[in-house]
């Protein structure tokens, strides 16, 4: 495994940790099927979606995760962080 996938896997962990306060088992478990088969992105997409649609708010480190992990996978950090209520 490159690197980078260790890296991305790394902080997918601590998000999921990060998480665990803010969000419920289920919503936990559907991030994690995404990220258990290697689809980082739509993992992440789906956090993301879970908090904006259940109008939760992330906490910093949970903020600070998404970014570093979008950064990571080269998807748009302000179109995901935007997504989140305040």
């Amino acid at each position: 495994m490159s690197r980078r996938f260790e890296e991305i896997e790394s902080s997918f962990q601590c998000l999921m940790e990060a998480a665990r306060t803010e969000l419920s088992e289920s919503e936990c478990g559907e991030i994690q099927e995404y990220v258990d088969v290697g689809e980082y992105g739509l993992a992440l997409r789906t956090a993301v979606a879970i908090y904006a649609e259940e109008n939760k708010i992330a906490s910093i480190a949970v903020r600070e995760l998404i970014h570093r992990l979008a950064s990571a996978m080269a998807i748009d950090v302000d179109q995901l962080l935007g997504r989140l209520p305040n």
